[in-house]
């Protein structure tokens, strides 16, 4: 009887324990929600002193870079950059060293920097200068390059084995004005308007352009007002989650700079002096891919993390109780 009375009270204490830690955490704590990651900006561009093509994390307030992986014999410091949420990767357009001539589609880890080419894009056609982007709701992969036109053409991708597929060109060809259309960087809308940085033959200065995704056909916006070394003709687009659309380009006829750019005009405004935010020109290129893609997630807290919680709520509750 004694012996049963002892595991009564003892079952008693644990279980007024258990109450007690559960009051603790329900009642002093807020409800944990799993933590979601803020967004990165991620560019390509030169990769030294780790490699020739480098993948770099961009604050998107102040253009200021930190390079993230080095990639050696590869070449895609200046071609396209996008996010594919169905596999959680990057996707760049580029070359290999022993095979510049040969359009390649590699994907990048952006956790551990590991590279796997994925194939080469198609005979005959030149996008490892060109954009490169995901339709936000459709998930299918667009890049732009030349395929023996004066103008260059918009293409669709296969992302399992980097095949591309023309969809037609961005613009007449000679010998009337406006001719020569050339798309480079390109970014995705969040309602799925494909927007490029280019330029024409016949005008030559940086302009914004969207472009018909049945088409290829690419309709001007408007010009981008900068008249320093490269402007944004050949720079990566890409839209943050608030709508905002960001671009590389130059700060001045030997650096480059991160920008912001309307996109009902084409208006770009630098991030760099004289921009709101005083920060220094970006240093690893101007023509590379931009993109936003998730940051690294945050991992849920364990069963003895959140125990541990709760006896530190638990124990607050006592001495708070003995302080009355």
């Amino acid at each position: 009887m004694k012996v049963n009375l002892t595991f009564q009270r003892v079952r008693t204490w644990v279980g007024r324990c258990a109450a007690g830690i559960v009051f603790a955490v329900s009642g002093l704590m807020p409800a944990w929600t799993p933590a979601t990651a803020a967004d990165v900006l991620y560019a390509t561009g030169g990769g030294s002193p780790l490699g020739l093509s480098g993948l770099h994390a961009v604050d998107p307030q102040t253009g200021a870079n930190q390079l993230l992986w080095g990639f050696q014999n590869v070449h895609f410091y200046n071609g396209g950059l996008a996010y594919d949420a169905a596999s959680d990767l990057l996707y760049a357009t580029g070359a290999w060293d022993a095979s510049t001539g040969t359009s390649t589609l590699f994907s990048i880890n952006r956790y551990t920097g590991a590279l796997a080419e994925i194939g080469p894009m198609g005979s005959g056609l030149s996008l490892t200068s060109g954009g490169l982007a995901v339709h936000p709701l459709t998930g299918v992969m667009y890049a732009t390059g030349h395929n023996g036109f004066q103008s260059t053409a918009l293409f669709t991708v296969d992302k399992t084995s980097g095949a591309a597929t023309l969809v037609g060109q961005s613009g007449g060809q000679c010998c009337s004005a406006p001719f020569g259309f050339n798309m480079n960087g390109l970014g995705f809308a969040s309602d799925g308007t494909l927007f490029a940085n280019g330029f024409t033959l016949s005008d030559g200065s940086s302009h914004l352009f969207t472009l018909n995704l049945a088409t290829g056909l690419a309709t001007d916006v408007g010009a981008h007002g900068t008249n320093v070394g490269r402007d944004l003709k050949y720079s990566g687009l890409a839209f943050a989650a608030d709508g905002t659309l960001f671009s590389l380009g130059s700060y001045d006829a030997a650096s480059g700079a991160l920008f912001t750019v309307n996109p009902l005009t084409g208006a770009a405004t630098s991030l760099t002096p004289p921009g709101p935010y005083g920060s220094g020109p970006v240093h690893f290129g101007v023509d590379g891919g931009l993109v936003f893609a998730p940051g690294a997630p945050v991992p849920e807290p364990t069963q003895a993390e959140l125990l541990a919680l709760g006896l530190a709520a638990l124990a607050a509750v006592v001495a708070r109780k003995r302080r009355r």
